[in-house]
């Protein structure tokens, strides 16, 4: 299975997951991983599975991710198993206004066929502006990240056999 890992990441979160993810992604086939400002329609192609990752702005998506994404062609994930996770912190309590079920809506609205439900993944509440901290991700999410994308392989397989 090829997959791609798309990101946005303002502190390196959401990156250092999505590295992380390609991990146990790249022993089942390629994987590419890339950053969003960098992704243009031809990184589609061939592609059989495609997470996309961005943190929580604002209670949504960042508007940079937003702004991309409007510019992909219609039906460009036609046939294409996809997923969303985000970056939140926690305690979040508003666990409903998160960026990653907007995302999967907009993958699904590309033609995408999701494989899971969006997965969010949790920062600390601290400020890397003011204490110089950058890794920010709570213990244990990066080995969440490595497990959940083992699942999204199993269920994006499943959809392909049911495909033909």
């Amino acid at each position: 299975m090829t997959s791609l890992i798309v990101y946005f990441s303002r502190f390196g979160n959401t990156r250092r997951l999505a590295v992380a993810m390609a991990e146990p992604l790249g022993r089942s086939g390629d994987v590419r991983v890339i950053p969003i400002d960098q992704l243009t329609p031809a990184d589609f192609e061939g592609i059989d599975l495609v997470v996309m990752g961005t943190p929580t702005h604002a209670f949504s998506l960042p508007q940079t991710v937003a702004a991309i994404l409007k510019t992909l062609p219609s039906g460009i994930l036609a046939g294409k198993s996809v997923a969303a996770f985000d970056t939140t912190v926690k305690p979040w309590p508003f666990r409903h206004m998160r960026a990653s079920p907007k995302l999967l809506r907009h993958l699904a609205r590309l033609g995408g066929k999701p494989v899971a439900p969006p997965q969010t993944f949790f920062v600390q509440t601290k400020t890397p502006q003011k204490t110089g901290q950058i890794d920010l991700l709570l213990e244990g999410e990066l080995a969440h990240a490595r497990k959940w994308v083992v699942g999204l392989l199993e269920q994006a397989n499943t959809q392909q056999k049911r495909a033909v």
